[in-house]
């Protein structure tokens, strides 16, 4: 009791499985950064504490139990760690050296026959800066197979790089089983990452349900629809002149391509990754995904498959989230024979001017990409931001993109300018749900879609203590309709204008809804400061107020964070829709 009341003191938190926030008003238990099960000897030390939803910390327990029965390929006498090993607070506390067992000249003296023709780097390549050794009970590895297939399709040569790289991920055992389950995979910008990810997904498509046993499910996501989109676009012409033309599907969000035997490769965005049975999950541009998207979407649908992997791959990046920080982190520690680390980087310290510094960090070097990153490098030293990036401090965002250099002990990422509430004030605004057996139809519903393809429903109650929200996440506009329907609203919803031509609207009443997202938040606070907004506690909303953040501008506050925010925008159209009622008679509102 005495340790619940220590950290209730600290609550509002971020939960340590899902980085969502917990208050008094969750079910939340107190995790264990290490777990008990595999340190018992820190359960009650407090420093190893930390509060988390009840939900995640059970299932975050279940995937310890599971890889404490099955963890194949680990040597005699070492820890069995979970299936991934990403504990959100790993990290490296400085990290000044690689580790001698990860380097390139220790590897190369260990490599067995098989690995060697992959060794000799032409002059237009270099090493990586890690590199994970082979794992011990590899007796082979189909990637010199899958090099030739893909040449073929992709009708180009391989890089030295990304050959080395499906030989290493492609290592098997004695009975055919793939033994890297976990490929941390980093390299700076425009180095042919998407090469590698869009030739393994369709070799696995051609040859992974003989090789393997089981029909191939790969599930593609990343730090935004477009970078993911991109990568299969380039394979869709093969596809339809192998599998025919009804073998791609090209709907924005809903991109996949099937073979004739039905193996699918899906693009997915970040909040659409649940329910699949995966077989080979992709984590694109890694330093905008969200933890939960691996945790709680991609690492259980993995568990149970025959040769199942998980690639992440990106490039540093200064605003990076804990996902691919703490990838490359556990990787770095080099316990888990199942995880290949491949990265071409700098460490802190190197000279940013120097090209050979540019060179080393980079997995193909020819004079072209030098006087492009010469050219980058006078931008940054001018002051100039990176429009694509949007970074404030130009040099870091250099160091970061071109030299691929991680800040890796630090904890989440930078946030920059102001957050629009406190969680705290945020709490004090929220109505217990009472159960009613007739729940009143909502006076005001709102619909509003974001980049990656997800959408909000929100709706909201007029009462006599100001208007009452709740808003959910839904996978797409039919789900929405439908919870619209469901709800006993029959007025004008209001939509966002990209939706308002879609036909799964037909027999819905609509107005658009207009507005960026930072005109959206000052319209909140306008109204929590006239006392005139409530929210039922929705974790979905919950989580994009608390993490909206503006900075001023010459004309009024802009969004600085750049997460969603269709979830805040719903809420003020439904707000601002539902204050313009008659208030009536006070309403119970029922939990959504």
């Amino acid at each position: 009791m005495r340790a619940r009341a220590h950290m209730a003191r600290l609550l509002p938190q971020p939960c340590g499985q899902c980085g969502k926030p917990v208050t008094v008003q969750h079910e939340w238990v107190i995790g264990h950064i290490e777990p008990r099960a595999l340190r018992p000897d820190l359960t009650w030390t407090v420093s190893n504490w930390r509060v988390e939803h009840k939900a995640c910390s059970d299932a975050s327990g279940a995937a310890v139990r599971t890889a404490l029965q099955f963890s194949p390929g680990l040597p005699p006498g070492k820890p069995v760690v979970p299936f991934l090993s990403l504990s959100p607070d790993a990290t490296v506390s400085q990290l000044s050296v690689i580790p001698d067992e990860l380097t390139w000249s220790v590897f190369c003296e260990s490599a067995p026959d098989w690995a060697l023709p992959y060794l000799d780097l032409d002059e237009n390549s270099n090493p990586p800066l890690a590199v994970s050794p082979i794992h011990p009970d590899a007796t082979g590895s189909y990637g010199p197979q899958a090099v030739e297939w893909i040449e073929q399709v992709e009708a180009k040569t391989l890089r030295w790089w990304q050959a080395l790289g499906l030989v290493l991920k492609l290592q098997h055992d004695a009975e055919g089983r793939l033994l890297k389950r976990l490929v941390v995979e980093s390299a700076p910008r425009r180095a042919g990452k998407s090469v590698g990810l869009r030739g393994l997904a369709l070799w696995r498509m051609e040859h992974g349900a003989e090789l393997f046993g089981e029909r191939q499910e790969i599930v593609h996501t990343g730090s935004d629809l477009a970078v993911c989109r991109k990568a299969q676009k380039e394979a869709w012409r093969w596809a339809e002149a192998h599998w025919g033309r009804r073998s791609v599907t090209r709907g924005n969000g809903k991109e996949a391509i099937e073979s004739e035997n039905g193996d699918v490769w899906l693009v997915r965005a970040q909040d659409a990754t649940y329910g699949w049975d995966t077989t080979l999950g992709l984590v694109d541009e890694g330093w905008d995904v969200k933890p939960d998207t691996v945790s709680e979407g991609l690492e259980p649908s993995l568990l149970d498959r025959q040769s199942p992997q998980l690639v992440m791959t990106s490039t540093s990046h200064r605003r990076a989230r804990s996902t691919m920080r703490t990838a490359l982190a556990t990787a770095l520690t080099g316990e888990d024979p199942r995880t290949l680390l491949l990265w071409w980087g700098t460490l802190p310290g190197a000279d940013p001017a120097d090209p050979e510094t540019w060179r080393k960090a980079s997995p193909y070097w020819n004079e072209g990409r030098a006087e492009y990153v010469a050219a980058m490098y006078a931008k940054a030293l001018a002051g100039e931001q990176d429009p694509e990036f949007d970074d404030p401090d130009p040099m870091r965002g250099f160091v970061c993109q071109y030299t691929n250099q991680w800040d890796l002990h630090e904890r989440g990422a930078i946030d920059r300018g102001e957050p629009v509430l406190e969680a705290d004030e945020w709490a004090a605004l929220q109505v217990i749900p009472m159960e009613s057996p007739e729940p009143a139809p909502p006076d005001a519903a709102a619909v509003e879609a974001w980049f990656d393809g997800c959408l909000s429903l929100g709706l909201a109650w007029a009462t006599d203590d100001g208007v009452v929200v709740s808003v959910t996440d839904q996978p797409d506009l039919t789900s929405a309709v439908a919870a619209l329907k469901a709800s006993g609203f029959r007025r004008t919803a209001v939509v966002g204008a990209s939706l308002l031509e879609d036909p799964v609207l037909k027999g819905v009443r609509v107005k658009a809804g207009q507005g960026r997202a930072a005109l959206a938040v000052q319209e909140l606070v306008r109204l929590i400061a006239e006392d005139a907004f409530r929210h039922d506690g929705g974790e979905h909303l919950t989580t994009q107020v608390l993490a909206a953040r503006t900075v001023p501008s010459a004309d009024g506050h802009r969004m600085s964070s750049k997460g969603r925010a269709d979830a805040l925008k719903v809420a003020v159209w439904a707000a601002g829709a539902a204050r313009r009622k008659s208030v009536g008679r006070p309403r119970i509102i029922t939990a959504s």
